[in-house]
């Protein structure tokens, strides 16, 4: 009976409980690892575990640790540069590999992830957009965040941006979160320069009732990054310099950011910079040429799916893991797309 029946039939806790326990897991993690394919997870940041702080790209440090440490049991988890090796080979592993990424360059990189590496012995790739950092100022989906956690319901007035007025909860939770998405995707649908003016004004509006209690996303700042790039654990990779999405922008603007963005790394840290990631993964035929054309080896994108043997360097899927995914849902999430419930 396919996986999708089976949970189907439970409520979802229940099912995915059942299907991450015992036999019925450990034949659909065969099944899916057929062609001996590599997983390649997409974090963002790491915060403290007793912060309330409501945002997907946000995982407790507790969490965290305890999402690898199950990793160790049933994956080797390698470096980028040892996965592309793995695919471009011809040989099968004993274990299944795993790459372990980040996006952005947030300062929690630095403040919980780094200590982390030599214990854990942990390889990370870390994708950089590198304007933000150049001059400290948090892109608009970080403001934005930040803004929302609010200690009372607001109304939120964006007709000027042809947007309906969005209601902004209190309290938090996933449930919260599918809700403050909506509004994050909304904004992703204005122009660029549009965006901008708009997420101003969400923190505008925001400003008199937002809480204090957390610690805001905010960008490294170079020596940050300088000294994560020491790590022999890390690997650096380009997020463009601009961390607009790329189709929505001409061709020459975007092969620019992408252009500037390593050389903007190489230049603080003098690491070698051949992988790159799509700001939310929103790439096509001319933006996998333009990534190849400045010298890129790999381009990583947020679709949801395992990187298979065959597969185009220059559009590899991805397994996003976020905030309220226990290890039930991680388990789960490993399956790749097709198994998502």
């Amino acid at each position: 009976m396919p996986l999708a029946t089976l949970t189907a039939l439970f409520p979802k806790q229940l099912g995915r409980r059942v299907l991450t326990s015992g036999g019925i897991y450990a034949l659909a993690r065969r099944r899916v690892l057929r062609g001996d394919p590599v997983t390649v997870l997409m974090y963002h940041t790491l915060g403290p575990d007793d912060e309330q702080f409501d945002a997907w790209t946000v995982v407790r440090r507790s969490d965290f640790i305890a999402q690898m440490q199950w990793l160790r049991l049933h994956y080797d988890i390698v470096s980028l540069d040892e996965a592309v090796a793995h695919v471009r080979g011809s040989t099968y592993s004993a274990r299944p590999k795993v790459v372990v990424t980040f996006d952005d360059g947030h300062t929690g990189l630095y403040r919980y992830l780094l200590p982390l590496l030599d214990g854990l012995r942990l390889p990370v790739t870390i994708y950089v957009a590198t304007g933000h950092i150049a001059n400290g100022r948090p892109y608009w989906f970080d403001r934005v965040m930040n803004a929302l956690q609010v200690c009372q319901a607001v109304t939120l007035e964006l007709s000027c941006y042809g947007l309906e007025s969005f209601v902004v909860p209190t309290g938090s939770g996933p449930v919260r979160w599918q809700l403050l998405g909506t509004l994050l995707q909304a904004l992703k649908g204005l122009g660029p320069e549009q965006r901008e003016v708009a997420a101003d004004d969400v923190v505008r509006q925001l400003q008199p009732y937002r809480r204090s209690d957390f610690e805001p996303l905010a960008p490294l700042s170079i020596e940050q990054l300088r000294q994560l790039s020491r790590s022999p654990w890390v690997t650096l990779g380009a997020h463009t310099d601009c961390h607009n999405l790329l189709d929505q922008i001409s061709i020459d603007d975007a092969l620019a950011s992408m252009v500037l963005s390593a050389r903007r790394l190489r230049e603080w840290t003098g690491r070698d910079i051949v992988h790159f990631a799509y700001p939310n993964g929103n790439h096509n035929r001319a933006l996998m040429e333009c990534a190849r054309s400045v010298g890129f080896q790999t381009a990583l994108t947020t679709r949801k799916g395992l990187w298979r043997r065959g597969d185009p360097f220059f559009a590899i899927g991805r397994i996003p893991v976020g905030r309220y995914d226990d290890l039930t849902r991680f388990k789960l999430n490993l399956l790749g797309s097709p198994w998502r419930h």
